[in-house]
């Protein structure tokens, strides 16, 4: 048996106004998946059932609750975290255009001569952490690692929270505008 262990954005952590004018990124924004491999003996991995084993259950609920503490101790899951967020607020602004809508063309920016941005080839595998424990006479393989971010995901009708009190519309319209118009920054 392989149990595999990895992260992914919570979806449902997109709170979004009526008029889809302000969001708020809200929940611990990580959480710990897990399932279990039955690995047969020609290496074939097929999946062992609809939820994981409940010790590997209990570890990824805790490890998600605590996910906030664990980013203060270890600031590779805070840096996540922001990682998940901005992914996640760049669809929001690609999903609703906010950029025609607030007339903003962002030309310096894409300008790779007046701003020049390194790129570099994306990893296509990282290794994997893997101890094995034998228990009785079945092998089992704890698999740690990996994330997977679909960002739109976060955007969709049954992910999106709601504000049902009008509290994002209250603070978007409480947002004191920069009286230069030409600026794109205030403070």
């Amino acid at each position: 048996m392989l149990q595999r262990w990895w992260f992914t954005p919570d979806y449902k952590c997109l709170k979004l106004a009526a008029d889809s004018l302000a969001a708020e990124i809200v929940g611990h924004g990580v959480q710990l998946q897990a399932e279990d491999k039955l690995i047969g003996a020609d290496g074939s991995l097929a999946t062992a059932g609809a939820r994981p084993n409940k010790a590997s259950e209990l570890f990824t609920v805790s490890f998600t609750r605590k996910y906030s503490e664990i980013a203060a101790a270890s600031p590779v899951y805070a840096q996540l975290r922001s990682v998940i967020d901005l992914a996640i607020a760049a669809a929001l602004i690609r999903r609703h255009d906010y950029y025609a809508k607030a007339g903003w063309i962002g030309a310096f920016l894409r300008d790779e001569k007046s701003l020049e941005v390194e790129t570099l080839p994306g990893p296509q595998r990282v290794q994997c952490v893997v101890n094995s424990l034998w228990k009785g006479n079945r092998l089992l393989t704890p698999a740690g690692g990996g994330v997977s971010i679909r960002p739109d995901e976060a955007l969709s009708g049954e992910n999106l929270l709601s504000d049902s009190d009008g509290s994002l519309q209250t603070s978007y319209k409480q947002l004191v505008h920069p009286a230069d118009t030409e600026q794109w920054w205030w403070d």
